[in-house]
């Protein structure tokens, strides 16, 4: 497949003005870098480790939002019965 004068020469203009950008356009500007957030020297050890579980999140959800409370109170209810009919229906047995 032969190309046109005209196609080559436009892809090598194009990598030439590739090769012409300059680094430092390139380069991350340092004031742009988002900040990390530095933990408080406070926090101890025990708190960090009741954050990481996922119940002390869901109840901090659920202590914003009224919606999420009521789900999961239903969701407990429900397994609840669940549990009962099934033990229920094994002592039949």
């Amino acid at each position: 497949m032969k190309t046109s004068p005209d196609s080559t020469h436009k892809s090598q203009v194009a990598m030439e003005n590739m090769a012409e950008t300059k680094p430092d356009k390139l380069a991350l500007n340092t004031a742009e870098t988002p900040k990390i957030a530095k933990t408080p020297a406070s926090s101890s050890l025990l708190q960090d480790l009741a954050e990481m579980d996922t119940g002390f999140a869901l109840l901090q959800s659920m202590a914003g939002s009224k919606t999420l409370t009521i789900m999961v109170i239903i969701f407990v209810l429900a397994g609840a019965g669940f549990a009962l009919f099934l033990l229920k229906m094994a002592a039949q047995y």
